[in-house]
């Protein structure tokens, strides 16, 4: 009987704790989007007095002025990304979906077709294998799929052609149980490979967080999010991403993403 109360007593623990968890985890995103709008007013007057600081120097070229004033833009430009960043990962974090039949093949052809709009396709080359189909959110895959291959552009060495490698494969009943994975679904692992610069493997980690940045903003643009925002839409989609690299050998991120929700 002492035996029975106790477990009750612990279930109550439980479920309370969880309630406050979640309670916490929702004023935090509330928190998010909250102070990505309301700083999105003090921007827009900063840019107003940049732009009248513009009209009023017009006339100086190349002066010292003027090369502030350039300065200050392109750090009010880096501003309103992060900010717009921010609440992008924060709708993904607290948005619920809806999921339909995605073909990942149309969803890739279309993040390929934007990506060549906006570089050289001399110096990018893609191999990609047929892709399954899976529930998903299109959207968020689109972004998804965006993310990683705009991480590989940006991060392939100089002077060398960026090579990308995407390839998938049924996940087998033995890798269901080393990774933990419900036995009874069908799972999709899609792995993205480059050729690029890599990173140190004690990173793997790390580069999922937001606002992590393994180099300087000097050397390579961006704002920490990419990555961060990529992890979030796989745990949306009831999947997960991982990614192994190292130093100049290039990275492979690997997705593994159920293929109907139940």
């Amino acid at each position: 009987m002492l035996c029975e109360e106790r477990i009750k007593q612990a279930e109550t623990e439980l479920r309370n704790a969880r309630d406050l968890v979640n309670y916490y985890k929702k004023e935090h995103e509330n928190f998010i989007m909250i102070a990505s709008h309301d700083l999105q007013a003090p921007l827009r007057k900063l840019s107003t007095f940049v732009e009248r600081l513009i009209y009023k120097f017009k006339e100086a070229k190349g002066n010292e002025v003027n090369v502030y004033v350039e300065r200050i833009q392109s750090t009010l430009a880096g501003m309103r990304k992060m900010i717009d960043s921010l609440s992008v990962f924060s709708y993904a974090s607290e948005s619920k979906p809806g999921f339909t039949k995605c073909n990942l093949n149309e969803i890739l052809q279309n993040v390929l077709e934007d990506i060549h709009l906006a570089t050289d396709e001399n110096d990018v080359s893609f191999t990609s294998f047929p892709l399954p189909a899976i529930e998903g959110n299109a959207a968020q895959l689109k972004s998804l799929f965006g993310n990683i291959i705009h991480n590989a552009i940006k991060f392939q060495k100089k002077d060398t052609s960026l090579q990308l490698q995407i390839s998938t494969e049924v996940i087998t009943d033995d890798d269901k149980k080393a990774c933990d994975l419900n036995e009874n679904k069908i799972y999709h692992k899609i792995v993205i490979a480059d050729n690029g610069i890599g990173f140190d493997a004690q990173y793997s980690e790390k580069i999922f967080q937001p606002f992590v940045r393994l180099h300087g903003k000097s050397e390579y643009e961006g704002d920490g999010f990419g990555l961060a925002l990529c992890k979030k839409i796989m745990e949306k989609h009831h999947g997960f991403i991982y990614a192994t690299s190292s130093k100049n050998s290039g990275t492979r991120f690997t997705l593994i993403f159920p293929e109907i929700h139940n």
